[in-house]
């Protein structure tokens, strides 16, 4: 699983969150690889997997990314970014991406 914070340009309104939601309503049904599968929720056309994202204190989006298939995560990390770039790029100050792994159980011995 990975985190991703979108920080914005600037803490002005409308707010990210307002802005990607506008976005994706225009894009709807028009060849876009992003369905919205409830409010917060988005899922991909092609990789299996979803984001859930919502705003958080300072105008930042906080998306968390999962795939069903963890060694595919990237695609859908990446098409996620590539869309925020290509959509609302002009909004966005940074973006941050945080791993969060579930360690690796230890062999008996190992390490020991």
């Amino acid at each position: 699983m990975k985190v991703i914070q979108i920080v914005p340009l600037a803490d002005d309104k409308p707010t990210l969150k307002t802005i990607l939601k506008n976005t994706e309503r225009e894009l709807r049904g028009r060849g876009t690889t992003f369905k919205r599968q409830r409010e917060g929720r988005w899922v991909h056309i092609k990789y299996p997997g979803w984001i859930n994202w919502d705003l958080a204190k300072g105008g930042i989006i906080v998306a968390e990314v999962r795939s069903k298939i963890p060694k595919s995560e990237w695609q859908l990390l990446q098409a996620f970014i590539g869309y925020v770039d290509r959509h609302i790029g002009q909004y966005v100050k940074s973006i941050n991406i945080i791993y969060r792994q579930v360690p690796p159980q230890r062999a008996s011995g190992w390490g020991a």
